[in-house]
This record gives structure tokens, C-alpha cells and sequence, in this order.
């Protein structure tokens, strides 16, 4: 949940509160070089009233909110004179103006993606997946099925993989596990009730798992031991279809995949080729692509 979000959805905030949230929206990214004491002097209040403020929004003070302020920032000025993920395509477009529209929000949702990614979270989610036995894959919906393909490839690598459909038994299933398995939470929200209450079981038994949730700060981000954004720029309902949000999951999980095979390339890359041979032999086909000839004809 984005700030302005949180500012909105905050009951019980006095009018004291209210000024201090409203000064620093007017700030803007210049709210970068101002103290709790600066800010509290400009509204007329003290440093432990803007604390208050802070917590009260989910922040432990001052510099964790303002941290995240400028983020997301930056973060919207880009959002500018892209194709609206919400209704990327108008009943007047015509077929092929529409497909074109949906390739390019494919583009800026990739491009937007990449953007939140960064090389620390990278090799912290790569060193999870190394130092665990089996991931467990904990979310409901469409975003089950995009972990499928994810679950697929790391199985043709020999890391083990396990989704389970059902959200009553995924709630077993979480207070079941031990320290072998690394559970990875999907919630674009990250308020989602029953993936709250498995991240809280994960997180009373020191059991660390990776959240794939929305930017601005969220429930399931705060008990994540490892966050991977997805892109942010869907309404949870009122929008045609959920494109950007299952675009971003899916090359999230393809670049958690991708991540984990390069900690050991050539090893990964024959144990894909003898278990693909081994288990997938009847597949055939005369097109040079896709039986693999020039792949042989370049490395040689």
C-alpha cells in the first residue's frame, strides 16, 4: 500500500496528525533534507507527535517513512504517458491497435519490474533457495498457475517444488513445515487474510520465507525475509483483466529461476538436458529451431 493510500485508509487521525501527513505530501522529494525537528516546527508541533504520526502509519519514524516516501516518488514519475494498466485498450481501438497496446504495456510492465529489482534482494532470495532442500509455494488464484511454469523448470534442475491448490490445506501445510523448506508468499495486496495467517505461523517458528507483493509497504512485506516488488500500477478490481500483475509475477519467478541456475550453470544445464531427453523423448520436430541444431552448430 502506497503512502497516499495509507494516509487514506488511517482512521482516528487527529487534526494535528492530518497537517503533518498533508506537509509532507506538499514536500514532495524535497522532503529528503528535512529532520523530525524541521518538519515539527514547520506544522507546530513536537518530533514525538511526527513519530507518533510515523508509527501509527506502519513506519518505526521519520526516516523509514521518508525513505519510502521518495521511493515511491520516483517510482510514479515514471507512470507518466504509459499505457494505463488498468484499461489498456478502448471499445473503439481495433484488433490490431489493441494488440499492439497489450504488447507494449508487456514492455513498460517488464521494463517497470526491472526497475524494483535489485542485486542485494537478488542474492538474498538466490541464497535462500540454495541453503533449502524444497520451496513451497503459498498464494491462490491465477498466481498459482503462473508458479506452475516456475515449479517446472526448477524440478527439470532437481530442486524440488511443491504448490498446493487448496488455501484450507495450504494453512496445514505451513504450520507442517521445518527449517528444510523455503516458503515464497505471492500477494499482490499483501493484506490477503489466509496468506497473513500463514506468513504469521512462518514467522512465529523463525522460519524466513520470500514475499512477491506490491510497493509501498504492506503486512506481509514487514514479516518477509526477503521481498521481490511486483509491479505496482493495477486497481485490485476495477481494471480488464490483471495483465500487469500476472506479467510481473511471472518474470519475477522466471528471474528467481534464472538466478538459481546460474549459482551452477554447466551442472543445471545437464541435469535439464538428461531429464528432458530422458523423460520428454518423443518430442520431435524438422524445424532446426526447435530441435535444437543451430544451438549445436554455434557452440561448436
Amino acid at each position: 500500500m502506497l503512502i497516499i493510500e495509507k494516509l487514506q485508509s488511517v482512521s482516528n487521525l487527529t487534526d494535528n496528525e492530518q497537517a503533518i501527513g498533508e506537509y509532507i505530501f506538499s514536500l514532495g522529494r524535497e522532503i529528503e533534507g528535512v529532520s523530525t525537528r524541521v518538519l515539527a516546527q514547520a506544522v507546530y508541533t513536537s518530533p514525538a507527535a511526527v513519530i507518533r504520526f510515523c508509527k501509527k502509519l506502519g513506519f518505526e519514524g521519520f526516516d523509514e517513512l521518508k525513505t519510502q516516501f521518495i521511493r515511491e516518488i520516483e517510482y510514479l514519475d515514471h507512470q507518466y504517458d504509459r499505457i494505463d494498466s488498468n484499461f489498456p485498450f478502448q471499445p473503439e481501438d481495433s484488433l490490431m491497435k489493441t494488440a499492439r497496446k497489450i504488447g507494449t504495456l508487456y514492455q513498460e510492465t517488464a521494463e517497470d519490474t526491472l526497475a524494483l529489482v535489485s542485486h542485494a534482494t537478488l542474492k538474498k532470495a538466490c541464497f535462500l533457495m540454495r541453503t533449502h532442500e524444497t520451496i513451497h509455494i503459498f498464494s491462490y488464484g491465477t498466481a498459482l498457475n503462473t508458479a506452475e511454469s516456475f515449479r517446472e523448470k526448477m524440478l527439470k534442475i532437481g530442486k524440488s517444488v511443491v504448490i498446493t491448490n487448496n488455501l484450507n490445506y495450504q494453512l496445514y501445510q505451513a504450520r507442517a513445515l521445518n527449517a528444510e523448506v523455503l516458503p515464497i508468499l505471492i500477494s499482490y495486496s499483501g493484506e490477503t487474510e489466509k496468506i497473513l495467517l500463514i506468513a504469521k505461523s512462518l514467522q512465529e517458528r523463525r522460519i524466513p520465507f520470500i514475499a512477491l507483493t506490491s510497493l509501498g509497504g504492506n503486512s506481509l512485506a514487514s514479516m518477509a525475509a526477503c521481498t521481490l516488488t511486483i509491479s505496482t500500477k493495477e486497481s485490485l478490481f476495477e481494471n480488464l483483466g490483471d495483465f500487469s500483475t500476472h506479467i510481473s509475477i511471472a518474470l519475477l519467478l522466471d528471474i528467481l529461476y534464472s538466478v538459481y541456475f546460474l549459482e551452477d550453470y554447466e551442472g543445471n544445464y545437464t541435469c535439464k538436458l538428461e531429464m528432458t531427453r530422458s523423460l520428454e523423448s518423443r518430442r520431435r520436430s524438422e524445424n532446426s529451431i526447435l530441435s535444437g541444431e543451430n544451438n549445436q552448430s554455434k557452440q561448436g
